[in-house]
């Protein structure tokens, strides 16, 4: 009786383990052919309670390996740019734009999951989910989120985005307008700051 047990208990993880890789594998498999992406997105922002604290909306563009632009309109317009290696957090409003290294906690933020490395998905998150939807937690304690889930349309194309923080303060994104591969320019992942810019980096 006890070795049925065990082995129940063992086939029980190996099912458990067998899942987790195979969800990774199909979330791999769906971001694989994205070599670029770019589109709108309208973003909310809420806290525990579930209460909106503000809503805004914007263009984004992703270009594997870690290039990101994130353009946002108003009410508060910002913009971030990274080009795999150096990361610009420009506010218009206050003239100032921050600028910093692209570290490994940075590279784990959820946007840049869409133009990461595929093969570092398994070794930065615990992937669970089937289908078009799956949730992510980052191994890193210290990551920026602390949990997220990605859904897909039946293109196979990023449709939506939700992301919880340590604060307990909750981001949903819908994506619309999504291409599949566009040609980006580089100069998209660049950032030269308008004359008079106030700049702060943060080293």
């Amino acid at each position: 009786m006890k070795k049925f047990l065990s082995n129940t208990l063992l086939a029980l993880g190996l099912v458990s383990t067998g899942a987790l890789a195979d969800a990774t594998d199909d979330l791999s498999r769906l971001l694989q052919p994205l070599g670029a992406i770019s589109g709108k997105f309208q973003q909310t922002l809420m806290d525990e309670r579930g209460e909106v604290l503000q809503k805004s909306s914007g263009t984004f563009s992703v270009q594997r390996p870690g290039k990101l632009r994130w353009e946002t309109g108003e009410p508060f317009p910002q913009l971030l740019v990274t080009n795999n290696r150096k990361l610009w957090l420009y506010d218009p409003d206050l003239e100032q734009v921050t600028i910093r290294p692209v570290d490994n906690r940075l590279k784990e933020t959820p946007a840049l999951l869409l133009g990461g490395k595929v093969e570092e998905i398994r070794s930065s998150f615990e992937v669970s989910g089937k289908g078009g939807s799956f949730q992510l937690s980052p191994k890193r304690a210290d990551a920026p989120f602390k949990a997220m889930e990605i859904r897909f349309s039946d293109q196979g194309l990023p449709s939506a985005m939700t992301v919880r923080d340590g604060m307990g303060q909750t981001t949903k994104i819908q994506f619309n307008r999504v291409q599949a591969n566009p040609k980006l320019a580089d100069s998209l992942f660049n950032f030269k700051p308008p004359a008079g810019t106030d700049i702060i980096r943060d080293e």
